[in-house]
């Protein structure tokens, strides 16, 4: 028998799931063990080989394709614990990464937040002024050198950085390496063959873009979280092949795609939200099952809430992303996340109760844990008030202590706010869902979109517990949680499910012209060409590859741009019209109605190039609808609290795992499953389709909830 494997590390818990070639699925769930991850993900592996009843060393031998997400480059950047970095560039552009871009540095925050922050409140430096050395070096906007590279210098700025600043990373930046990258590349050979131990990125490589600000600083970033990628994953594989593995490890990118272990460390920058990306294919995935073209995902764990949407089938892409308010300049699957999850902190500030962003994550949890935990966090809610059980925790693999969550928030929130405990947990509980419904909503209408028009997955381990006031919030078509007995592992599904992929980008900028076409033809064919070779390499024939092409395009001499994808396969003259035509739609969708000035014309300003090679994949069939008898999986009763229906209510508590496709139940109850519990209040219903999705709909209601 052989087996696929598809792992992801989040915050609070690791995953895995493991598909045969008989298409049988099996998942298992650890804790993640920070800083050493890679012992968590061996623990759940081994969970997941005692479910299959084999030894792990078998189950790893017999592995043709071992696929993983991980979170140790978000970690990394997180904890500020990543390389000494030192920046080598363009003379008299030394301060690039200090200037910025405005209030770049204030994405993700709450508008009203923008000009009140502090001068200090600004992104740490990856790159303090002092560790950065300019040489004279002068490439022009068409490619042409207009000042050699004097390497003498570059030899002195490379023996300084490394010698007397003590930097162990090094980047190179100059201004239109994009266009012509010899003065990087070149200067790369000097400091390799200086210090050949020194990690170096050029900005070329890492995000070939025009705007020096956002290159410089992604290649920044870049060498600042290689040490801590390349060493988790080296560790990682060592105790892999060390158990038994001799399939290729193959690791998710924040563009949906994955690549070989060994390119995962020069490619640091593309790890951040590794993990959550999985579970953005597999929405994707389960929307194509359900028929859906527009759908929310969104991933509540037990450190983070993740948000995107897909559209037409397809993925959202951005060119540009924020990470701990700084930029990224590589193309990622849109992503946004806040701090809420179930290991979410609540706290008093100025006498009104807060829940957030802090979390108590894996290691010491929250206080129900009992492992050392002190806050009261928003799983310690929940069990207060009734959500969940203390002894079925993780398939009661942790057994929850409900008078220790109880009694630390009275003392920490009820008593400080005269309230009861119910009425404190009950607080946690609705303000975690305040914060997850704004943070959905304006990220759907940020892009576009209206959120009644779409369909809300919640996935996570936590998600079934919030999933109806989320979706109640929104007003969305349908709530629903995907693939029961998958929810709390759907990015390591979709990890699973994922192609190889790589992502090629030039900078050629002109007008989107007729004329222009043959040209950005040849930019284009060019890319797709170097796709078709790096992927050959990876064992991939060119008739597996499949590639889409992708402009960013902006009204003349404006500033604001906009991906259109797909273009054509073939760019001839008539394909301008067309290109034109998606990119004036695209951005009414976004800005308004005659909010382009069209007149001024357009610009191509970026291509990309998106190849994929398939991977094999889980094949999910419709069941028969067979309900089975509700009554029969009745595991009993307990009192949850629904202020709206009185307060504690005697609630019917069911084996989820055991409700076959079609299967009804009236709330209010409870769905017990090994690794999720979902609530279905007093007025909502639960329904399992021929997948066993779960949709959540007010009772009489079969269409928006």
């Amino acid at each position: 028998m052989r087996y696929f494997i598809g792992t992801d590390i989040g915050g609070t818990f690791t995953d895995v799931v493991v598909l045969d070639e008989g298409g049988k699925v099996t998942v298992a769930k650890a804790p993640s063990t920070p800083p050493n991850f890679a012992r968590g993900l061996m623990d759940a592996l081994t969970q997941a080989a005692v479910q299959m009843r084999l030894p792990l060393r078998r189950l790893l031998a017999s592995t043709r394709l071992f696929s993983h997400g991980c979170t140790v480059a978000t970690n990394t950047l997180i904890n500020r614990s990543g390389c000494r970095v030192g920046l080598i560039t363009t003379r008299g552009f030394e301060e690039t990464l200090f200037i910025m871009r405005g209030s770049a540095y204030c994405q993700g925050l709450p508008v009203e937040q923008w000009y009140r922050k502090p001068q200090n409140d600004r992104p740490f430096d990856i790159v303090p002024m002092h560790q950065i050395v300019g040489v004279t070096e002068r490439i022009d906007r068409m490619g042409s050198v207009v000042a050699q590279l004097n390497e003498e210098e570059v030899r002195a700025a490379v023996s300084l950085l490394v010698k007397e600043k003590g930097c162990d990373a090094l980047t190179v930046g100059f201004l239109w390496s994009f266009v012509n990258p010899a003065h990087e590349e070149k200067a790369r050979r000097i400091i390799t063959e200086m210090f050949p131990e020194c990690t170096v990125s050029i900005s070329s490589e890492v995000a070939a873009t025009i705007g020096e600000y956002e290159r410089f600083g992604t290649a920044a970033l870049n060498s600042y979280l290689r040490r801590e990628v390349e060493a988790y994953v080296r560790d990682l594989r060592q105790r892999l092949v060390e158990e038994g593995l001799v399939a290729p490890i193959l690791l998710m990118q924040a563009n949906g795609g994955l690549i070989p272990w060994e390119e995962a460390a020069w490619q640091a920058v593309r790890m951040l939200q590794s993990g959550p990306t999985g579970g953005v294919i597999a929405g994707k995935i389960v929307g194509d099952l359900i028929g859906s073209r527009k759908v929310i995902t969104t991933d509540m764990g037990g450190t983070s809430y993740d948000i995107s949407v897909v559209t037409d089938g397809k993925l959202n892409y951005a060119t540009r992303s924020c990470h701990s308010r700084h930029v990224v300049a590589t193309p990622m699957v849109d992503i946004e996340s806040i701090g809420a999850g179930g290991g979410s902190i609540a706290y008093i500030e100025q006498g009104v109760m807060k829940v957030g962003p802090q979390s108590a994550g894996a290691d010491p949890g929250p206080v129900c844990y009992g492992r050392g935990g002190a806050q009261a966090t928003v799983t310690d809610a929940n069990l207060v008030l009734g959500y969940l059980n203390p002894d079925f925790f993780i398939g009661g693999r942790l057994k929850l202590d409900i008078e220790k969550a109880r009694e630390t928030i009275r003392q920490q929130l009820a008593e400080p706010l005269g309230l009861d405990t119910l009425e404190a947990a009950y607080g946690i509980h609705r303000i975690v869902n305040a914060h997850m419904s704004d943070a959905t909503r304006f990220h759907v209408l940020n892009r576009g979109y209206d959120p009644r028009d779409f369909d809300l997955l919640l996935f996570g381990g936590a998600a079934g517990l919030h999933a109806t006031a989320i979706g109640e919030e929104l007003g969305v078509r349908r709530i629903i949680i995907p693939l029961a007995g998958l929810a709390t592992v759907l990015s390591a599904f979709g990890i699973l499910n994922s192609d190889v992929m790589r992502l090629f980008s030039a900078s050629v900028s002109r007008p989107l012209v007729a004329e222009s076409m043959e040209e950005l033809e040849g930019v284009y064919g060019r890319m797709e060409e170097k796709a078709r070779q790096d992927l050959a390499r990876d064992g991939f024939s060119a008739e597996t590859v499949r590639t889409t092409r992708i402009a960013s395009i902006r009204y003349h001499l404006q500033l604001t741009e906009v991906d259109v994808e797909p273009l054509p396969a073939r760019l001839e003259s008539s394909s301008a019209q067309e290109i034109v035509d998606h990119f004036d739609r695209r951005y009414a969708e976004l800005y308004g109605e005659s909010s382009g000035y069209k007149e001024a014309g357009r610009d191509i300003i970026s291509e990309f190039v998106r190849a994929e090679a398939r991977t094999p994949k889980v094949e999910l069939t419709a069941a028969r609808l067979s309900p089975s008898e509700p009554d029969r999986l009745l595991k009993g009763q307990r009192q949850a609290y629904f202020p709206g229906a009185g307060g504690y209510v005697p609630t019917r508590v069911y084996d989820g795992d055991g409700l076959s496709a079609g299967s009804q139940v009236a709330g209010p109850a409870i769905l017990e499953m090994a690794g999720t519990t979902v609530l279905v209040p007093p007025g909502y219903g639960a329904e399992l389709d021929a997948y066993r999705n779960i949709h959540l709909r007010r009772e009489g209601c079969h269409g928006r909830a």
